[in-house]
């Protein structure tokens, strides 16, 4: 579907030379194969690894599992076939099988669990549910695997009537058996858990609401492993992830904060004791961002991972006073989530790695220990993933950047030089903003950037207020601001690149989905300084955003208001409020089936700039939600974005 108003005509939709070099790179782009979920085996001799291809003919990309030798004897393998998409690798303790999530017939039936011998032969359906199955987890005895899936029938949609979501509960089934056993009731939906260290109980994250909002009211506790009743241990106010639990089985440490979007989040750490109840913050004041830990063996050390301005650091974390001592100081792993998976003996660990110059790949670590706690990880690339990328795409120049905001605040950010000039002059700038606001750029490969970086636009990715990288106290102070300080912290590093002389301050667009297409859209109702904008599954009205999406308690933490009784905070941070000053050239792209910012948001705002008569062009994908996955969407987009930026901005 699309509905366009002053949309660029047949005549300027012929390639010029710069886009299409642009679209030749985003070919290349597309085919690239991605690594997904990483896994590491008991002994620490293998890892497996989900790899996404795209199969020719086909719109979506198809998983299946692959296996690496950690000492690097062998080349990496898959071990599926890939033939209906397979995810969600977990080891048996053993490390001679492997439990993993795939369609047993086909595109119509749900993922179910199956297991695969290393040893040879075909994969083995254990047990079928009607809703399928998910979040994978051996026991560390081997005595059951876990898993979640959704409670009920589902529901139909014709007509389609409001209800309550369907719980997801958690479930297992004995090794050498096929019957699942329920492990918690049918009323709560697990979000997220972990098996005790002896396999006698687990871990939850877990809420009484089913629908996805529900993930910031979750609370921590505890269910033996045979199942019964949940047993609460927190009162939280945020929302939690990451559990841990200590060595000894007495305490659970776990990530808690202010996150925009359900399963992510950067916070400090905390520390629930089973046996007290009492929550203590283990990282108070900490100027980065954990996003995972594990406890170590002398139970008073954690090795966390975590954002650290637009990098990834490994740390050693003393419990008892919240003393760290860096292992690794610059290693980007998982965008902006780093996390490793690591034996339980914590002598060897994998994870994904990239660079501004590398695409991601599998990469194992050593970790060489003094008195009982790590000193150093030595690091060992176990994957080529995408040789025909990495030979064929000019490498990129991205620099770390660090400027002073309006009120004097230090921001990071990534400046990236094109990789194909178009004359003499300085090049445009593509300020691309990022989702969330929880979330942040890191140093890594950054596929989405290489289109344009082809036609010839500098890209500068910035970590504004609200993202991770500086702490916990920088992420919040967004929070009752969104629009305010955000913005400002953007539009002084576009002043700062310019003043540098880095670009053309005259040709500069901005663009990117979720919050970054909000705050693409809030900046052309509040500023002239872009020539085009791009807004991507982006909000233009908060209040009628809180009637319709699937997670309305972020708006109200984001707001910092409840929508009833203060509608003007609402009005206040809404682009759509302020519609009548716009004038930029916007192009707006949505997912028709967005559950989290509905498409009535995309409608909304294009129809309040044709009405002002600026030029902008509306397309709304079918089948496609928060973000697009279907390949022939993803390409159209960049290449109406692309022809969009050189209308107006070159």
């Amino acid at each position: 579907m699309n509905e366009a108003h002053h949309s660029i005509s047949e005549k300027e939709k012929s390639h010029s030379p710069s886009i299409a070099h642009a679209l030749t790179t985003l070919e290349l782009v597309l085919e690239m194969r991605v690594p997904g979920t990483v896994e590491i085996s008991a002994d620490g001799k293998q890892v497996a690894f989900v790899v996404y291809s795209r199969v020719p003919g086909e719109q979506k990309y198809r998983g299946s599992i692959w296996v690496a030798q950690t000492d690097g004897s062998a080349e990496a393998r898959p071990v599926t076939s890939g033939k209906h998409g397979e995810t969600s690798p977990c080891w048996s303790p053993d490390g001679k099988k492997l439990a993993f999530v795939t369609r047993p017939e086909g595109e119509k039936e749900k993922p179910q669990l199956h297991i695969i011998s290393l040893e040879g032969g075909e994969p083995e359906l254990i047990c079928k549910m009607p809703a399928g199955v998910s979040d994978l987890t051996w026991a560390p005895d081997g005595s059951r695997i876990a898993f979640l899936s959704l409670e009920g029938e589902e529901p139909k949609d014709d007509p389609k009537v409001l209800a309550p979501a369907r719980h997801r509960r958690l479930w297992s089934v004995r090794a050498g058996h096929t019957i699942p056993e329920a492990v918690t009731p049918r009323d709560v939906t697990v979000i997220e858990y972990n098996w005790s260290p002896d396999s006698k109980f687990l871990a939850l994250y877990s809420s009484n609401g089913p629908e996805e909002t529900d993930w910031y009211r979750g609370q921590i506790g505890v269910v033996a492993a045979q199942g019964g009743a949940i047993r609460q241990l927190t009162s939280l106010k945020l929302p939690a992830r990451a559990l841990a639990w200590s060595p000894d089985g007495k305490q659970i440490a776990f990530l808690s904060g202010r996150w925009s979007d359900p399963g992510r989040g950067a916070s400090d750490i905390y520390a629930v004791s089973l046996e007290t109840l009492q929550v203590r913050n283990m990282t108070p004041g900490i100027e980065s961002s954990p996003t995972w830990c594990t406890w170590l063996a002398n139970g008073s050390h954690l090795l966390v991972a975590m954002v650290k301005q637009v990098t990834h650091q490994i740390a050693v974390l003393d419990s008892r006073d919240g003393s760290m001592r860096l292992l690794e100081e610059d290693f980007v792993m998982q965008r902006d989530m780093p996390s490793l998976s690591i034996t339980s003996n914590h002598r060897v660990c994998a994870t994904m790695h990239s660079s501004s110059q590398l695409p991601r790949d599998i990469w194992s670590g050593t970790l060489t220990f003094e008195d009982d706690l790590p000193t150093n990880i030595e690091w060992r690339r176990l994957t080529r993933l995408n040789p025909l990328a990495e030979e064929l795409l000019p490498p990129v120049q991205t620099e770390r950047i660090r400027y002073q905001s309006a009120d004097g605040q230090l921001i990071d950010g990534l400046f990236t030089l094109p990789t194909a000039t178009h004359g003499e002059s300085l090049p445009p700038l593509y300020v691309n903003v990022h989702g969330g606001p929880s979330g942040a750029e890191c140093d890594y490969w950054s596929g989405t950037d290489m289109a344009y970086l082809a036609a010839g636009y500098a890209v500068f990715r910035p970590n504004y207020r609200g993202s991770w990288g500086q702490g916990m106290a920088f992420a919040d102070a967004v929070m009752g601001d969104m629009g305010g300080k955000d913005l400002q912290d953007i539009l002084s590093g576009v002043e700062y690149l310019a003043r540098e002389g880095k670009v053309d301050g005259g040709r500069v667009a901005i663009g990117g989905w979720s919050n970054g297409g909000y705050l693409s859209a809030w900046a052309v109702t509040q500023t002239k300084r872009f020539k085009a904008a791009m807004m991507g599954a982006g909000i233009s009205d908060w209040l009628n955003m809180h009637a319709q999406t699937n997670i309305s308690d972020a708006d109200v933490m984001m707001m910092g208001a409840d929508p009833l009784e203060n509608p003007d905070a609402y009005y206040r941070s809404s682009p759509i409020t302020f519609a009548g000053r716009a004038q930029t050239p916007t192009l707006i792209l949505h997912g028709e089936d967005d559950p989290a910012v509905p498409v009535a948001q995309a409608y909304a705002f294009y129809r309040a700039l044709r009405e002002r008569d600026v030029p902008v062009e509306c397309v709304v994908y079918p089948r496609e939600g928060h973000g697009l996955g279907e390949w022939d969407h993803l390409r159209d987009a960049t290449e109406r974005q692309l022809r969009w930026f050189e209308t107006y901005v070159k």
